[in-house]
């Protein structure tokens, strides 16, 4: 019988041992990955201060880029022609305390012939939502600033913002969806967006600011998964001694 219980205390011990192991291990290597995602931040941020300091990137000095970076926060100066007649608008945007539709439409651009999904800013929301506002976007060519969000686009929401089988335009969207939008435009999209800057005007008011994660940020997420790496091992140990002594 005691040779059973020794037994069985053996095997939970050995148990404990590869779960805490394993739980340090994943941790330390959490940290670590932290640590080299500062690094990186580090070196990008760096370097693309150093372009900014310069003024306003060109879309060609944007594309000269190493690939592999994320492009969010970048401003970058393009022309081209928007689609005046496929856009959309972007449901629960506040701006200065006011609830309206942030405008989605589609840029050629003139740089590379390609297409860019662009952010032109906040309009007011009609008095009922059975009315959408009216949007005058101009058919001319037109040069602007733009600040670059990738990665991430869409966001959480409750309803069926897929709108499939709606054919008219413009389209009140909850969540940003290249890959839907491009369905329904039968276009082609660089998988990124770009945020309007500037001041209001006819066409709306640009409000966003892009939030990058700092590498400070990033060594402090290593330090957190060090001290619980630090925390689980004083736990075990303590808990092996609580065992022993009984």
């Amino acid at each position: 019988m005691q040779l059973i219980l020794w037994r069985k205390q053996k095997l939970s011990s050995i148990i404990t041992i590869c779960v805490v192991t394993i739980v340090v291990l994943v941790c330390l290597r959490l940290g670590y990955w932290q640590l080299q995602r500062a690094e990186s931040k580090t070196e990008q941020l760096t370097q693309i201060a150093a372009l900014q300091s310069q003024g306003v990137m060109s879309w060609q000095q944007m594309q000269q880029l190493p690939s592999d970076w994320n492009k969010t926060g970048l401003q970058i100066s393009i022309s081209g022609v928007l689609d005046t007649q496929q856009y959309w608008l972007l449901d629960n945007q506040v701006y200065q305390g006011q609830v309206g539709y942030d405008v989605l439409t589609l840029l050629r651009l003139q740089q590379s012939k390609q297409t860019l999904l662009v952010n032109l800013g906040w309009v007011k929301a009609p008095p009922t939502r059975q009315q959408l506002p009216s949007i005058n976007l101009p058919s001319t060519p037109l040069a602007m600033t733009v600040q670059l969000k990738q990665g991430k686009l869409s966001g959480f929401t409750l309803q069926d913002a897929q709108h499939k089988t709606d054919t008219a335009w413009p389209k009140r969207v909850q969540i940003i969806d290249l890959a839907l939008f491009s369905q329904q435009t039968g276009r082609d999209m660089i998988d990124f967006i770009g945020y309007r800057q500037g001041i209001a005007d006819e066409i709306a008011a640009p409000h966003y600011q892009a939030v990058v994660m700092s590498p400070e940020k990033h060594q402090a997420y290593a330090v957190q998964w060090l001290l619980i790496a630090i925390a689980c091992l004083v736990i075990a140990v303590f808990a092996f001694k609580k065992k022993e002594l009984q």
